[in-house]
C-alpha cells in the first residue's frame, strides 16, 4: 500500500466528517450518563428516529427545516424519557434501568418498521450542498464538509456552555462528583431534565445529518450505538470532551484503517479499547473508571 494514500486529503476529511457525527451523538449519550449515571441503550433508537423523521420532514418542508424540527421533538421525546423512564427508576439498580432503556429502544424501532417499513432509503443533500469543491487538489463533497462544521461547532458551543454557565459547570460538577454536588446542593433532577432533552435532541440532529451522508435504515441505529458506547468508554465515562477526543480518534482509526488494513480495520476500535481499558480505565479525559 502507497503510504501517500494515508495521507490522502480526502481520506482524512472523511475521518473528520465520521468523527463530527460521532461527536454530536456521543456528547449527548456521553451528557446522559453523567447526570443520570447509567448508560442509555435507547439512544441509538432515538438517532434512528431522528433520521427517519428527518426523511419525512425534508420531503414535506425542506433539511434545513428539518434540522431544526426533528430536533425539537426529539427534545419532547426526552422530556418523556426522564420523567417516565429514568426519575421513576433513579434508584432501582443500573442493570434495570440499562434494561428498561433496551426496551425503549425496541419500541422506538417497532414504531419505526410499522410506520415507514424495513426497506432502505436514500437522502438527497440540499441544492446548495450536493456539488464537491476542490480540497487542496482532491473533489470532495460539499456536503461532508458542512456536516464537519457543523459537528465541531456543535462541540464548540457545548464546550462553551459547559465552561461559562452556572447550569454547565454544574452538570460538569455532578459528571465528575455526582454525591458531592448534591450535597453542595445542586438540582440533579432539574439538571437532568435539561441535559437529557439536550441529549436526545443531539442525537436527533445527528440523525438528520446522517440522512444524506450514510443512508436511513432501521440497523442504523445499532451499528452506530456500538460506536458510540466505544466512543464514551474510551473517552472516559461522563467525560465530554473525552468524547470529543475519542470520537476524532475513532474517526481517523476506521477510515485509515480500511485503507491500510480493511481486513482487519473493524477490529482496531475494540483493540483500542481493550488498551484503553487495561491501561487507562478512566478514559481519554477524566471520566470514572469503566
Amino acid at each position: 500500500m502507497d503510504f501517500s494514500q494515508l495521507l490522502n486529503v480526502g481520506q482524512l476529511a472523511n475521518a473528520l466528517a465520521l468523527a463530527s457525527l460521532l461527536t454530536i451523538l456521543a456528547s449527548g449519550l456521553a451528557l446522559i450518563f453523567g447526570l443520570r449515571d447509567v448508560m442509555n441503550f435507547g439512544h441509538g433508537a432515538i438517532y434512528m428516529l431522528g433520521a427517519y423523521l428527518g426523511f419525512t420532514a425534508g420531503n414535506v418542508l425542506n433539511f434545513w427545516a428539518a434540522l431544526i424540527v426533528v430536533p425539537l421533538i426529539m427534545a419532547v421525546l426526552g422530556i418523556a424519557f426522564e420523567l417516565l423512564v429514568l426519575r421513576p427508576l433513579q434508584h432501582r439498580s443500573h442493570m434495570d434501568v440499562a434494561l428498561v432503556t433496551y426496551g425503549f429502544a425496541l419500541i422506538i424501532g417497532t414504531a419505526v418498521h410499522k410506520i415507514w417499513g424495513t426497506s432502505p432509503m436514500s437522502v438527497e443533500a440540499p441544492a446548495v450542498l450536493a456539488g464537491s469543491i476542490d480540497l487542496l487538489g482532491t473533489r470532495y463533497p460539499l456536503y461532508r464538509l458542512f456536516l464537519i462544521a457543523v459537528g465541531f461547532s456543535t462541540c464548540l458551543g457545548l464546550a462553551a456552555w459547559l465552561k461559562y454557565t452556572r447550569s454547565g459547570m454544574h452538570t460538569r460538577a455532578v459528571s465528575q462528583q455526582p454525591h458531592v454536588a448534591r450535597m453542595m446542593g445542586v438540582n440533579t433532577d432539574r439538571l437532568s431534565l435539561m441535559v437529557v432533552c439536550l441529549g436526545t435532541a443531539f442525537a436527533g440532529l445527528a440523525g438528520v445529518l446522517a440522512g444524506p451522508y450514510l443512508s436511513v435504515d432501521p440497523g442504523m441505529g445499532a451499528s452506530i450505538l456500538i460506536s458510540c458506547l466505544i466512543v464514551v468508554v474510551i473517552g472516559g465515562l461522563g467525560s465530554i470532551g473525552g468524547a470529543i477526543a475519542a470520537a476524532v480518534v475513532y474517526g481517523f482509526i476506521q477510515v485509515i484503517g480500511t485503507v491500510l488494513v480493511p481486513n482487519i480495520a473493524v477490529l482496531a476500535p475494540y483493540f483500542l479499547l481493550f488498551i484503553v481499558l487495561l491501561w487507562r480505565p478512566q478514559g481519554f479525559g477524566r471520566g470514572r473508571v469503566a
